[in-house]
């Protein structure tokens, strides 16, 4: 959504009128049709900033609608390019912000969120689910402010997407916490929402969180919460339905479907199979997808994980300090990982959950990647709040991560997840850098280092990154030369 905070408006020219274009497009959910309304407006804005550069309104708009591209480019699967794209609009801002013309706080957070859904559709969950998670706490922290009221509906908006990412990547528990907790708030800000020009986007939202929470909500056996849910996602797709926009009809079967599956569980066989019929009749791919999704369940919670791990390893002293993460840590809401700990304990929690990975690959692959993954993001989540541990015992926690990360990129390599593989082989890169300092004397450091460059360049390779795989083996080649 382009918002100007205030700082540009809109000119009544060929710009006002490719921006107007796109705009009445991604309302109508038609995304990916914008995109080259939205290029020429980015045109016009660079060709007005250029030899200006306190031109802040053009500078404004082309970060504005570089954001917006990237919605675009996502919606017609051109996933890199939106990376591209929100990368310049990231810049953008930046700019903006240390020029003092504007506080890019909120759309910081906004690039944040985005890009967390373009990684996703690449199938870098990791990396989704550690953009989403900065988005989330970046809203939250706007809420509570002095104009908390005013970013309300924005902060529904990234919990819903953080539901998303969360039931495909993360922990399901933590998922529902987010969905939930974006439902109400949308329903609490139903007439404000109703009133304003974004009101299509947000409802599309909502039917997101409805859905998750649906999902979630059925698969633990809390089948009233399921259908309450069903029902808030089914009439706000039957609302949207009447945009006449493709996407909305899908919306609009995928809620159809999902709320006939779980009538038939609650044993309301008739009013499930007709559901499932209207369904299958208006769209039967999507309800197809959405019954395949349904049917495939959700991952592991971290509670099971952590239950499975108990019973094939036997019992291990750090099983109740970990149990400990699924509850929110003081001061928190637990709908996002860094929301289970502080960034110091983070680290040790993480290197617990770690020396159970290994043991468990060999014996419950699926319960070691979700405590593998896990982890990971407790790592991350540390390195990034610049903790203590992350940043003076860095030779003591950063091995144990990388040595993580090789071992789980591998798991979901040999799975054939080969996306996932990707990611986490470029954070295991990222990680390896940071083990340069101590090669020089430490030769199971050095080895290490290289195994992981070594690991992210074969999987470049065996994705068609070659150039890429060759920049891999050639840092992992001159760790090992001492160069």
């Amino acid at each position: 959504m382009v918002d100007s905070g205030g700082l540009w408006t809109p000119p009544e020219d060929e710009l006002a009128e490719a921006l107007q274009t796109a705009q009445v497009l991604i309302e109508e959910g038609r995304a990916d049709e914008a995109g080259p309304y939205q290029q020429r407006v980015i045109e016009l804005a660079r060709e007005r900033a250029e030899g200006h550069p306190d031109h802040y309104e053009a500078k404004h708009l082309m970060a504005a609608t570089q954001y917006e591209l990237a919605g675009s480019l996502n919606a017609s699967g051109r996933h890199e390019e939106a990376l591209a794209a929100l990368h310049e609009a990231q810049l953008g801002y930046t700019e903006l912000s240390d020029a003092g013309v504007l506080d890019a706080t909120s759309f910081l957070a906004d690039v944040r969120a985005r890009r967390a859904m373009t990684q996703a559709h690449r199938g870098h969950g990791a990396t989704a689910v550690l953009e989403m998670d900065g988005a989330v706490i970046a809203y939250g922290q706007l809420v509570g402010g002095e104009d908390g009221l005013k970013h309300q509906p924005d902060f529904a908006r990234v919990l819903a997407m953080n539901a998303l990412i969360l039931r495909r990547y993360g922990d399901p528990a933590l998922a529902v916490a987010s969905a939930d907790a974006a439902t109400q708030l949308f329903l609490q800000l139903a007439d404000r929402i109703n009133e304003s020009p974004q009101s299509l986007s947000y409802a599309r939202y909502l039917c997101t969180a409805a859905a998750v929470s649906a999902d979630v909500h059925a698969a633990e056996g809390r089948l009233d919460l399921a259908l309450e849910a069903d029902e808030i996602g089914l009439t706000t797709a039957d609302t949207l339905a009447d945009s006449e926009s493709a996407t909305d009809l899908r919306t609009l079967v995928a809620a159809l479907t999902r709320k006939g599956k779980h009538l038939g569980i609650v044993g309301r066989m008739m009013e499930g199979e007709t559901s499932l019929q209207t369904a299958f009749a208006t769209d039967a791919e999507t309800a197809a997808r959405v019954t395949e999704e349904l049917d495939r369940g959700l991952p592991l919670t971290l509670v099971a994980a952590l239950e499975n791990a108990e019973i094939k390893l036997g019992p291990f002293e750090q099983y109740h300090r970990l149990l400990a993460l699924s509850e929110p840590a003081p001061g928190m809401t637990l709908a996002t990982v860094s929301g289970r700990t502080d960034p110091e304990s983070a680290a040790v929690r993480a290197t617990e959950l770690a020396e159970l990975v290994r043991p468990l690959l060999l014996q419950d692959a699926d319960t070691a990647l979700t405590l593998g993954v896990e982890a990971h993001y407790l790592f991350a989540i540390s390195s990034e709040r610049e903790s203590q541990r992350m940043r003076y015992e860095t030779s003591t926690y950063a091995p144990i991560w990388a040595q993580l990360l090789l071992d789980i990129s591998e798991a979901y390599y040999q799975a054939g997840r080969t996306e996932m593989a990707l990611d986490l082989g470029g954070w295991c890169a990222e990680v390896a850098t940071a083990l340069i300092p101590f090669t020089d004397d430490d030769t199971v450091m050095k080895d290490l280092a290289g195994s992981c460059y070594r690991h992210h360049g074969n999987l470049l390779a065996a994705t068609g990154d070659m150039m890429a795989s060759q920049h891999a083996h050639e840092a992992a080649e001159q760790l090992q030369l001492g160069r």
